[in-house]
């Protein structure tokens, strides 16, 4: 069965009438796309909320009031908020950051206090972003268990945490609002860095946290390292915290990796202490020592020339050193 012929439409009709649809099938995409699950933009305020850590946040400190919802960041979308800079972080053991606001209330109130609350998971890893993000001119500010002043701010440390504050104007209570802070994290608990001291070996010039592959050895990890100065000479000294059953293994690795390379050790008995002496062609002199609680040694420095205040390190209970000043 034939049926009638269709009516022909020209070609450039044809055209005409689909780039006449264009601009129509754009604005409905573009409308669509206005229309947007509320929940969906609030998702990172609403893990802000789910973080334990944002109920430490005081609604008022100092007069001030939160201003607006906390904002959360994780290993993931912390370059969204430092950027250029979160590689730092994530290396050092970042688990999440959390930033609040304060300011005074009424609508539109702009900030005078930026808190950055960073969970580092261990207190080591706290200190070593604290001592390695800046320098520690400004002198250091009573606040948390370590922590210095900056122009507009403050860095400070308080268990496994790392906070940064900026203020936006001269007169914003910096410390008040530390303090708040700081006792809020207390009240949750956790480890402190309180067994992190030094013997008194002289002025001390510099501190900072190796992470990992301290003087490139991949099983020497998490090594406190403080530059002093004595009698116009510079030298390193460093120590692990660890469980005694850790320390004795880190010590065996340590010697036998010396005794591997074929590099001179000498075993010291001094006034009950068994001390390693090394002779390194590469390190120069050093030495090292075991206790219960710590490793600890020093490059660059005779052991003659820092026993007595290492002597009194040992037999004092380890704590009345030269504490948490950098």
């Amino acid at each position: 069965m034939n049926g009638a012929p269709l009516p022909s439409v020209p070609l450039r009709r044809l055209r005409a009438g689909l780039l006449a649809l264009l601009p129509l099938i754009a604005g409905g995409l573009y409308l669509d796309g206005q229309r947007y699950d509320p929940g969906l933009l609030d998702f990172k305020q609403a893990a802000a909320r789910l973080s334990p850590l944002a109920a430490l946040f005081p609604e008022r400190v100092e007069g001030l009031v939160r201003l607006g919802e906390i904002r959360r960041f994780n290993p993931e979308t912390l370059h969204e908020y430092v950027n250029g800079h979160a590689e730092f972080f994530i290396a050092a053991g970042f688990k999440e950051l959390l930033v609040a606001e304060y300011g005074l209330s009424g609508e539109g109130a702009r900030p005078r206090i930026v808190v950055d609350l960073y969970d580092m998971g261990k207190p080591l890893f706290a200190f070593g972003v604290l001592t390695g993000e800046g320098g520690n001119d400004g002198g250091e500010v009573g606040v948390g268990e370590m922590g210095f002043v900056e122009p507009r701010g403050l860095r400070f440390i308080a268990g496994a945490h790392y906070v940064k504050m900026t203020a936006f104007d001269d007169e914003a209570p910096l410390k008040g609002v530390g303090v708040a802070l700081v006792n809020a994290l207390g009240k949750r608990g956790g480890d402190k860095m309180s067994g992190f001291r030094f013997p008194e070996f002289g002025t001390v010039v510099a501190t900072q946290f190796i992470k990992e592959n301290y003087r490139g050895l991949d099983f020497f990890d998490q090594v406190l390292e403080r530059t002093f100065e004595r009698d116009g000479v510079k030298f390193q000294t460093f120590q692990v915290l660890a469980p005694e059953t850790q320390l004795r293994e880190l010590s065996s690795r340590l010697l036998r990796f010396l005794q591997g390379e074929e590099i001179p050790v000498e075993p010291l008995e001094k006034e009950g202490s068994t001390l390693y002496q090394v002779r390194d062609p590469y390190e120069g002199e050093w030495f090292f020592l075991q206790t219960r609680e710590r490793l600890i040694g020093a490059f660059g420095i005779s052991l003659d020339a820092v026993w007595p205040p290492l002597k009194e390190f040992l037999d004092h209970g380890q704590e009345r050193g030269s504490g948490d000043r950098s």
